[in-house]
């Protein structure tokens, strides 16, 4: 399952245009995700994220913007790679509480794969990827796909995950 954060949180690996300038406040920079469809610079991969520095950062952007949900995304990414699981989640549903977009896919992430948390819920996961598909985050597609096609899971249903997989493949080509 770590794969699938790494595939859903990263996802810098697919190509976008255009994306935002490299400049911009040093949170965006050290933390931006490509699933973001307002990130403000070049995404990081998860892997390419240095957690305490995210943090430092982060803290300090949302110490004096804490109405930004974007920077609150950012710092919960700083934790999930520390492995901060309630911080983490405390950064994702405060950027939730402030309607940020992309808060309901990483929240989706988190609870499909369980990183972070006690226990993953898939229930949750597909309600939370679907809310963040219907607020403009087509990398959520990506997510349901992912959800429908894991063989062991409840949810395993191949026609839902082609489905989705179709409008993340949509997506990719509009932008690409």
């Amino acid at each position: 399952m770590r794969w699938v954060l790494s595939l859903l949180l990263a996802l810098s690996t697919v190509s976008i245009a255009p994306l935002a300038i490299a400049s911009g406040p040093d949170c965006d920079r050290l933390a931006s995700i490509a699933a973001d469809p307002d990130h403000q610079a070049t995404p990081v991969d998860y892997g390419g994220i240095d957690g305490a520095r995210v943090i430092e950062v982060c803290s300090q952007a949302v110490s004096e913007f804490p109405d930004n949900g974007r920077y609150w995304v950012q710092l919960g990414r700083g934790y999930l790679k520390l492995d901060r699981g309630q911080a983490m989640l405390d950064a994702f549903e405060k950027a939730r509480e402030l309607q940020y977009p992309v808060a309901w896919f990483a929240l989706a992430v988190v609870y499909h794969t369980g990183n972070g948390i006690p226990q993953a819920d898939l229930s949750l996961a597909e309600t939370l990827y679907q809310d963040a598909y219907r607020r403009g985050v087509g990398y959520a597609a990506l997510g349901l796909a992912r959800l429908y096609d894991e063989p062991e899971s409840p949810f395993f249903d191949l026609e839902k995950s082609d489905v989705w997989q179709s409008r993340f493949d949509a997506l990719v080509n509009r932008l690409g």
